[in-house]
């Protein structure tokens, strides 16, 4: 039997719906370009194998690939078990197939954005909070951008957000607590 959305995500949906703009689609339409269009994708993904050679952060890279991979499966594998429906069609911009809980894109940018900020040994506690704020700032204007479209209720994202998060603290932390310590 599928899963309704609660009230709070009818309200919300239909509150964001009432109040769109035309700057905020615009916006919104470009941040959904960059996470969906293959040719971004590439471009961020070749950024970041630049990164990880120039750092030789090789496994918090591999820890952060397994954790995108594993979080992406179970999303999809909940999405079939809870079978929510999507958003209706006269509250959203897009219209995206398939079941809405969890979020995928929210499992997945959790799932990696906490397996590098808890599979790193950060030079300093001011430098790990500093990566936190950027990442949660991006996994909050994605999550915000899905809800905004109208592709995910606010419990989807939410709901993706813990799955991916859950799996990459899982994967992070045990990534770094098998590397060796340093001795000064």
């Amino acid at each position: 039997m599928p899963t309704p959305p609660t009230s709070l995500d009818l309200d919300v949906l239909r509150a964001i719906a009432a109040h769109r703009t035309g700057w905020g689609d615009a916006l919104v339409r470009g941040v959904m370009w960059v996470g969906t269009t293959p040719l971004a994708l590439v471009v961020v993904v070749l950024l970041l194998a630049v990164l990880t050679v120039a750092k030789s952060a090789y496994r918090t890279a591999m820890t952060s690939a397994l954790a995108l991979a594993l979080a992406t499966g179970a999303a999809v594998w909940l999405k079939g078990a809870f079978a929510r429906p999507r958003p209706p069609q006269d509250l959203t911009m897009v219209h995206p197939g398939g079941w809405a809980f969890p979020s995928t894109h929210a499992a997945a940018t959790a799932a990696l954005a906490v397996a590098v900020l808890t599979g790193t040994r950060w030079a300093s506690a001011r430098q790990a909070r500093s990566v936190a704020v950027v990442l949660a700032l991006a996994l909050g204007i994605v999550g915000v951008c899905m809800v905004y479209l109208g592709a995910h209720w606010v419990t989807d994202v939410l709901a993706g957000w813990v799955v991916g998060g859950a799996i990459g603290a899982a994967l992070g932390w045990t990534s770094r607590r098998a590397l060796p310590t340093r001795r000064r």
